[in-house]
């Protein structure tokens, strides 16, 4: 029954490393895109015809609504990186009494066998 409590250790373990891998990713995605996006902003900024007139005014516009959906992404992002956490603490905490059960069942099986 060991190499079940093994096994189900080895598990869990990856089970984790998932999660932290997969939050890690979604945090750099959103990072990354809004990096971007504010790069594409600024090229815009250096163009000729975007210094005056109605180019102006539709960059002022643009960086208006890229402002506030930039703002958002990230309120978004890091309520999402919260939401992760608070369910990685109850995975791990789910799979430590999935063990302790385990454990518990192994014990209780190899006492039920030792009275045979």
């Amino acid at each position: 029954m060991e190499k079940g409590l093994e096994f189900f250790d080895a598990w869990v373990k990856s089970q984790k490393e998932f999660l932290e891998t997969w939050l890690k990713s979604q945090k750099e995605f959103m990072t990354n895109w809004t990096e971007s996006i504010q790069k594409l902003q600024a090229s815009f900024l250096n163009l000729e015809g975007f210094k005056e007139g109605p180019g102006k005014e539709m960059l002022n516009l643009f960086n208006s609504w890229f402002n506030t959906m930039a703002n958002s992404a990230r309120v978004f992002s890091d309520e999402v990186v919260k939401i992760q956490e608070t369910s990685k603490g109850a995975f791990e905490k789910q799979m430590e009494m999935s063990r302790d059960m385990v454990k518990n069942f192994t014990e209780l099986f190899k006492q039920a066998g030792e009275k045979k």
